[in-house]
């Protein structure tokens, strides 16, 4: 393996979320195609796990890929113009109230035993807003 001392580029992080994405894809299919072929044999159980997590590990490396918008719509730019001044804030944190209580609602409703992945992807996103709306109280 390279030692890369340079900080990750956003082109070169293009490619290296699509090269994840792809090898843990890769990965599903092999191990499921085990799993569900019969030939897993003892470990029959740890591979259908990680079958499940490298279908979970490329769903995150695709949503990590940066894109870059080709267009923008008159109604969005709109939406952005109407927020951007004093109120920003006060419209930002009522829609991040509102985020946070579904998000709490979903962890209320995911059972940790049967769906460890989006357990942890609502732990995950349920402290990044509770963090963001520290913050943002916390302004002066």
């Amino acid at each position: 393996m390279t030692a890369v001392s340079d900080p990750l580029g956003i082109v070169e992080l293009v490619g290296v979320c699509q090269t994840m994405r792809e090898r843990n894809e890769r990965l599903f299919r092999r191990l499921g195609a085990i799993v569900t072929g019969g030939t897993a044999g003892s470990d029959g159980r740890l591979l259908a796990e990680a079958c499940h997590r490298h279908a979970w590990h490329a769903e995150l490396w695709a949503a990590r890929c940066p894109t870059i918008p080709i267009e923008e719509s008159a109604g969005s730019a709109r939406a952005v113009n109407a927020v951007a001044g004093d109120d920003a804030s006060e419209v930002y944190r009522d829609e991040l109230d509102a985020l946070r209580a579904y998000v709490e609602g979903l962890r209320a409703r995911v059972d940790r035993e049967l769906d460890p992945s989006s357990a942890r992807v609502l732990d995950l996103v349920g402290a990044d807003l509770a963090a963001l709306h520290e913050r943002l109280v916390d302004r002066p």
